[in-house]
């Protein structure tokens, strides 16, 4: 599988197939990893709270369920139309479908454009997903994750580090593109053999500082 075509067909053609043949292809609902790195995210998370969160790459929708219960208003993605129907239907059983948006997304050429008039993210939140990118995409990503960020708001990166067949980028050429980004601080590195997990801002303040005891 070519998942480095420039038009994407092949990349799109994988997860659909994949989300086709098993509803839950990584055991996200079921391994005690995947909790536990969605509770390390959740977590990790710098505000109680968040106004307007974007996360592309929502898969059947396990962290996007946790994610709603964070904020007032969640735009859910996918490349893949299999898994916004699962992930419809994990919300539509949680009764937690009012708050989120589910929208069919290829990165980057389908970011939101948070144009004058449209209020940009304070939660950006991108999981398990950069590493199909190629360079090209993940620096357009990256250019657009600044410039949809919202003042204060945070930029969330988690992703496995073992190499595997469809992997296109290593997980530390990802993270580091965020960290070299302009104009963003760098808030939480957690490092694990398995994962990274990192948490940046346009705010270098941090969760004490924010609340005016540090």
């Amino acid at each position: 599988m070519n998942l480095t075509s420039p038009t994407g067909d092949a990349r799109g053609a994988y997860f659909e197939q994949l989300y086709q043949d098993d509803a839950d292809p990584w055991r996200v609902r079921q391994r005690w990893y995947e909790a536990r790195k969605r509770a390390l995210l959740l977590a990790c998370l710098p505000q109680q709270r968040y106004r307007n969160a974007y996360e592309p790459g929502c898969g059947n929708g396990e962290l996007t369920l946790e994610l709603a219960h964070r904020c007032e208003r969640l735009l859910a993605a996918d490349f893949s139309a299999e898994a916004l129907q699962l992930a419809r239907q994990r919300l539509a059983d949680a009764r937690q479908e009012d708050n989120v948006t589910l929208e069919r997304h290829r990165l980057p050429q389908d970011w939101p454009r948070t144009t004058r008039g449209v209020e940009k993210f304070d939660l950006i939140v991108i999981s398990e997903i950069a590493y199909y990118l190629s360079a090209d995409e993940l620096a357009q990503v990256v250019e657009h994750s600044v410039a949809g960020l919202a003042p204060g708001g945070n930029i969330v990166l988690c992703h496995w580090r073992a190499p595997f067949a469809q992997r296109i980028l290593s997980t530390v050429r990802v993270h580091d593109a965020f960290q070299h980004a302009p104009g963003l601080h760098c808030l939480v590195r957690h490092e694990e053999a398995d994962f990274l997990l990192g948490v940046w801002s346009n705010d270098e303040r941090s969760v004490a500082q924010k609340e005016g005891f540090a």
